[in-house]
């Protein structure tokens, strides 16, 4: 079983959600279970990111945000999930 693991910057991003947008709580949770059972595949337009950023996936929260992560053996960790590809 994968275990999720934040960078301070992805919790401070759920952290606003929380404040602000429950919805995009919700969302970001149903993210994070389908990455944990269907990764690569699944909800949220799973796209491999290149250049500066390769190693890490992205998917869609909603048009203007991305859940940004990598997928180690045991740990999906979690860079952003605000904003478009971090700020």
């Amino acid at each position: 079983m994968k275990e999720y693991r934040f960078t301070e910057s992805a919790a401070e991003d759920l952290a606003y959600w929380k404040k602000h947008d429950l919805k995009k709580v919700e969302r970001i949770k149903a993210l994070l279970d389908d990455i944990k059972a269907n990764h690569p595949r699944g909800i949220g337009k799973p796209e491999r990111l290149r250049h500066q950023k390769s190693g890490l996936w992205s998917r869609r929260i909603d048009r203007e945000h991305r859940l940004v992560y990598s997928v180690e053996e045991k740990t999906v960790t979690v860079y952003a999930c605000r904003y478009h590809y971090g700020r």
